[in-house]
């Protein structure tokens, strides 16, 4: 039974032990460190790609550019010297080469990257302006940058200021962007497949726009009268988080007077549904603001590695660990976050769930639960129907209440059925329903805000006789199955070595958990997740200073996209299907069992051919089975070399735009820095464009621009209670629109959890999957009230595979890429100059394998040739392959030909790391 002891703050508050107390004592401000540069890898840069101008090409990006190169990774002996020194961004330039291994990536590479990004100004140089601008690639890129211009030419990029001057500054990444806008390899008119030439055969002939768009418009118009609007689609997944020419943006619109599909990002989805389980957050609002771990007493880092991934959240950790802080990173890879940590947890990939809920069930048993955080913010009391498995509430009892509800649901989905499906689930979701508790005080079944004394655990029986359990009697129960002799099996950790830290987390006054995606790509990625939140859950850690979770804030504040995309045209948007099934629809022409054509795709702001997994489902399944596909982007990516026709966008500085900050407070204007360069034309413009040549003037009327459009997003109520306007963040350039200034913004502190009456879910009342696509879920939906622990596909220690691939397939990220983009950067291929398979010297010389040698990973979906590298950071029985390269980049094959295609149907997310491989010696 639940104690009353009080809650882990409370108890630390009365000794005198608390974050303030400890913060206190220590004294000193914070500062920042840059490590000490170490030897550097020398290595040629790749010759440039330059595509030919006009007529009939053959187009140069089926060149392998490391053919003929050494590939030597022997240290450099030139040592460089620290940052603030006599290392400056001229002579780092000048005298870096590649950055290969652990010992070079952990720390040298750190310092030497700092001194680049600290030699840049915010000062504009002679004849220069200055344009407000910011980094809009995937998730976490959302830096504040400055455009220096010269000559109607961007010359530089430099970090700009925040009112919390702690989120100035970005990553080699983002200054580095000069190179992709004035890159060889940059696409610069419209370029259509040669007739009669396969796809990937890199024949193209350069066409007008005109000729171009009229094309596009004829098939999408010949598709729809033979097969239905439903037969095109439009894909995108994080290439661009602009609100007007980005993701967010008019291709929506478009698709939506079609009455297309718009498939649903599936690629990083599992770590956040497992989170909402009990957070109630969505799939990405669960984190809280980076600073605050400066409150936290200790941080586990688990399954990321924000050193190299996301440097503006790491500096928030390292000053916390420089004020004391304990910083604890567990990960199958001793990653650079992991070196620079105060404890390194090595655990086997893909059962970090069964080590959180072993963990949560030794808490219960030796009585170190947070007694008051689970009466007072959690629906531990919440009575459970033994005949449903669904909590007794006004929704099911008694019967007149039911019926009533019922009734209100009906007129609901009348009322708003034109809406669509969407509209008509949130205005269900709005209706209230109260929930019921024993009380004993009464010895009765009450709702529970008239519960005096709420029980937390027991089996009791309704009046008219249905059986019932609370939901805290119900988790403890589920939770006993996990042992921790099972835990240390698994993982590989000692039986020992969980116990104690088991009783140090749970004795922790305020535990942060740095987590972004790592757990994410495995089958049980959400199993992962929602293990380590119910853990969170039970010792207290959420809803407090310092407490929660970190990695992936995002603002709270969103505009009116949905305005923007549904106009008087508006035929319907299905965007519920996941893009990781579309090799599967296409190539059958099916979907859930039923006849679903589909034959033309259009891919903006994404690039599927590279970061799906499973690649040769693309490549075998998809591509000979669709009509007509059209790729939008910079540059002649893997997914465009397929394409039928290719149109050049914009970069993000040849527009204006608007991004929302992630792992930082702020909303950012972009300011147009420089005109779009040869032919590209910006994402909305091309909309525009197709969106009159079919016909709907109406929702693409001529004159409509950032103003229309914006004035638009910022119709709705969230913006007007913020005051938010295109014209004051035209002035104002940067506003934040998350929390309060001073104050860290932490999830569930400040207000209740978007959950049933506003508790931390410890049972899922109605678990629902992030898509709903029709997918049959009626064998699973019963054992999805309460996590469990699930085994991955094949990354698993008992997986039936091992024998024949014995070695886990990772695919961990770099610091030089965000997937693909920037991947033919010319300065960050001087570090990082090609694909490498990175293997523990046991695996390696068990296979008569060195450093230097070309190796072959294969499994039976695929295979890719590359150098080898050893490297001690990487545990035995595991390769990995850092993410992010394209097929041409390779020897042979491609990286992501043996990565897992499998999604679950829950999360419906990629599963990228839940597969294995073996390596052998390769000669040509």
């Amino acid at each position: 039974m639940c104690r009353g002891r009080g809650s882990r703050a409370a108890r630390g508050a009365a000794r005198g032990d608390t974050p303030s107390h400890r913060r206190a004592a220590r004294g000193g401000k914070h500062r920042r460190r840059h490590g000490a540069p170490e030897r550097w890898r020398q290595h040629r840069r790749p010759a440039p790609f330059r595509p030919a101008r006009g007529g009939t090409m053959d187009f140069p990006f089926a060149a392998r550019p490391n053919e003929g190169q050494s590939g030597s990774h022997g240290c450099s002996k030139e040592r460089k010297t620290m940052s603030g020194t006599t290392l400056t961004r001229r002579s780092f330039l000048k005298t870096t080469g590649a950055v290969a291994g652990a010992s070079c990536l952990g720390a040298g590479s750190f310092g030497a990257l700092r001194a680049f990004a600290d030699d840049q100004d915010e000062k504009p140089g002679e004849g220069e302006q200055l344009f407000n601008c910011n980094c809009r690639s995937n998730c976490m890129g959302s830096c504040r940058l400055l455009a220096h211009v010269r000559d109607g030419k961007l010359v530089k990029l430099s970090p700009g200021g925040y009112q919390e001057p702690g989120y100035t500054g970005c990553c080699l990444k983002g200054l580095s962007y000069v190179e992709r806008i004035y890159s060889p390899t940059r696409i610069q008119y419209p370029m259509r497949r040669v007739d009669g030439t396969e796809r990937g055969a890199g024949q193209w002939e350069r066409v007008t726009w005109d000729e171009a768009i009229a094309e596009i418009a004829q098939k999408m118009q010949d598709t729809i009268d033979q097969y239905g609007p439903k037969a095109i689609a439009f894909d995108a997944a994080s290439g661009n988080y602009g609100y007007i020419n980005g993701v967010y943006g008019l291709f929506p619109r478009l698709a939506a007077c079609l009455g297309a599909i718009k498939t649903a990002a599936c690629y990083d989805y599992a770590a956040g549904h497992g989170i909402d389980r009990v957070l109630g957050t969505g799939d990405w609002q669960y984190c809280n603001e980076p600073n605050s771990v400066l409150d936290s007493s200790m941080v586990v880092v688990w399954g990321t590695n924000p050193v190299f991934t996301h440097p503006h959240s790491w500096r928030w950790i390292q000053w916390a660990k420089e004020k004391g802080t304990k910083v604890v990173t567990i990960d199958p890879i001793k990653s650079a976050t992991a070196h620079r940590s105060d404890e390194y947890i090595r655990v086997n990939p893909g059962h970090d769930g069964y080590l959180a809920l072993a963990m949560a069930n030794y808490v219960i048993e030796h009585d170190l639960v947070d007694d008051a955080f689970i009466a007072d913010r959690s629906n531990a009391a919440f009575l459970v129907r033994q005949d449903t498995k669904r909590h007794l509430s006004t929704a099911n009892w008694p019967a007149e209440s039911a019926a009533t509800y019922a009734a209100t649901v009906a007129a609901a989905k009348e009322k708003y059925a034109a809406q669509g499906p969407t509209a008509v689930a949130a205005a269900v979701a709005a209706i209230p329903i109260d929930y019921y508790v024993w009380d004993n005080a009464t010895g009765s079944i009450v709702l529970l805000d008239d519960a005096t004394d709420p029980a937390m655990e027991g089996s009791f029986s309704t009046p008219d006789g249905i059986a019932l359990d609370t939901s805290y009697s119900l988790l403890k129960e589920q939770l006993s199955q996990y042992s921790i002799a099972e835990a240390a099996r698994l993982t590989g950790l000692t039986e020992d070595f969980i116990v104690e830290f088991t009783e140090r987390f749970a004795a922790e006054d305020a535990v942060s958990v740095n987590i972004t995606y790592g757990l994410d790509h495995y089958l049980n990625g959400y199993h992962n997740t929602w293990a380590i939140a119910i853990l969170m859950a039970l010792t207290g850690n959420l809803a407090k200073p310092g407490a929660g979770f970190t990695g992936v804030f995002t603002t709270r504040w969103s505009p009116e996209t949905l305005g923007l995309w549904v106009t008087k045209e508006y035929k319907g948007l299905n965007a519920t299907i996941p893009f990781g099934l579309m090799p599967e629809i296409v190539a059958t022409q099916s979907l859930n069992g039923k006849p679903f054509p589909m034959k033309v795709m259009v891919s903006y702001c994404a690039n599927p051919a590279s970061n799906l997994g499973g690649q040769r489902e693309f490549l075998d399944r998809l591509l000979p089975n669709l009509d007509y596909y059209v790729v939008i982007d910079m540059e002649m990516t893997d997914s465009a070399q397929y394409a039928d026709m290719v149109l050049p966008a914009t970069s993000w500085y040849e527009v204006e735009d608007i991004r929302a900050g992630y792992n930082n407070p702020y909303t950012i204007f972009q300011e147009k820095a420089i005109e779009p360069l040869y032919e590209s034309k910006p994402d909305s413009e091309i909309a525009y464009l197709l969106g009159r040549a079919l016909g709907f003037e109406a929702s693409f009327p001529e004159g409509d621009d950032i103003d229309t459009w914006g004035a638009i997003l910022f119709s709705n109520a969230a913006s007007k209670a913020k005051g938010l306007t295109l014209d004051r963040f035209r002035q104002e350039k940067v506003i934040q629109t998350t929390g309060t200034p001073g104050e860290s913004f932490i999830t569930g502190m400040t207000s209740p959890f978007t959950t049933e009456k506003g508790r931390v879910r410890l049972y899922t009342d109605n678990p629902q999957p992030r898509l709903n696509y029709g997918q049959d879920l009626s064998d699973r939906v019963d054992g999805e009230h309460l996590v469990y622990y699930r085994d991955p596909a094949e990354a698993g220690v008992d997986s039936p595979l091992a024998e024949k691939y014995p070695l886990v397939y990772l695919q961990e990220h770099s610091r030089f890429r965000v997937h693909t983009q920037w991947g033919r950067v010319p300065l960050l291929r001087e570090l990082d100059p090609e694909p490498l398979a990175k293997v523990n010297g046991k695996d390696a010389a068990d296979r008569g394998v060195t450093t230097g040698d070309l190796v072959e990973v294969y499994n039976d979906r695929g295979r890719c040739v590359v150098k080898c590298l050893i490297d001690e950071s990487i545990a035995p029985g595991v390769v990995s392959i850092p993410k992010g390269w394209q097929r041409d980049q390779f020897i042979e094959g491609g990286y992501q030909e043996m990565s897992q295609p499998g999604m679950d149907p829950y999360p419906s997310a990629a599963s990228f790391y839940d597969a294995r491989v073996n390596f052998r010696k390769w000669e040509a």
